[in-house]
């Protein structure tokens, strides 16, 4: 009980120190011109109503996430399992491993499929179950703060996926890789020998901070110049992406400025084109 007090608390006062600074502007001001009691009373409302929204411990979020995607495992996935257990797919490609197996689901019979139908109706309430306890032990503001950050936390992990699956096919597509800075330009024509990566970086950081500038120089223009290649190579790699139809894999700035290059369709033009459509559908 003293630790979830503890708990509770502590995050109390994280979010009344996330606040906005001019709640501190206003209570100087008000502390110049009224009693402190004045002033309690005018953050007391923000106080209970942040201290009324109790936490919870910080693994109910990946529990509750791992409870809702069991919850979801339907009678195809069984069937699945219990495939790939009992037969033996050695020396079979994974794509048409699963190709054969949707194949086999389809053609089965409501009453072959029964077994696993019934496998995952089991499954749901177990986890239903488990997911109920769960949240038994909390109160309303509890279970929607919850909801919230698992919310949350889903959308945080499926941009990471997204990022991800961008970076493999920038890789499959060959995108060329950013050059090298000054520093790491360096530290190539140092002799690392049997150093451990750590030790030798801090030690060429130093020798790099005690260089003349005029010793950098030829560091900084190399740079440069693999920067500028780097550039171009990306601007016709990006224009060969466009082509293919992968304009999810370029940048931002590269889609914008393809879109102010399109010719746009002039007013007198679209009005001629809807009235001959209108011609042709009354026709």
């Amino acid at each position: 009980m003293l630790k979830s007090l503890i708990f509770q608390s502590s995050r109390c006062f994280n979010k009344l120190s996330s606040l906005p600074k001019q709640l501190s502007i206003i209570s100087q001001k008000n502390h110049s011109t009224s009693s402190n009691n004045h002033d309690i009373d005018g953050f007391k409302s923000i106080f209970f109503s942040y201290s009324t929204s109790v936490s919870y411990p910080k693994d109910y979020v990946q529990k509750l996430i791992d409870i809702q995607r069991s919850e979801k495992i339907s009678p195809y996935i069984f069937f699945i399992k219990d495939q790939l257990k009992s037969n033996n797919f050695n020396g079979v490609a994974p794509t048409k491993r699963m190709k054969d197996l949707g194949e086999k689901w389809n053609s089965m019979t409501e009453l072959d499929k029964k077994q696993y139908i019934e496998l995952a109706a089991k499954n749901r309430e177990q986890f239903s179950e488990q997911r109920k306890k769960l949240l038994s032990t909390l109160n309303e503001d509890e279970i929607s703060n919850l909801n919230e950050d698992v919310k949350r936390e889903k959308i945080e992990r499926l941009k990471k996926l997204k990022e991800t699956r961008k970076k493999r096919e920038k890789i499959r597509q060959k995108a060329p890789k950013r050059p090298r800075g000054a520093f790491f330009l360096y530290c190539d024509t140092l002799d690392r020998g049997e150093a451990h990566v750590k030790d030798f970086t801090r030690g060429a950081a130093a020798k790099w901070k005690l260089m003349a500038e005029q010793d950098k120089q030829k560091f900084f223009d190399l740079a440069n110049e693999l920067m500028e290649r780097y550039q171009k190579d990306y601007s016709e790699w990006e224009a060969k992406m466009v082509e293919k139809g992968k304009k999810n894999l370029i940048r931002k700035k590269t889609v914008q400025a393809i879109d102010l290059k399109r010719p746009k369709k002039s007013k007198k033009k679209a009005k001629k084109a809807i009235k001959a459509m209108r011609k042709i559908l009354i026709v």
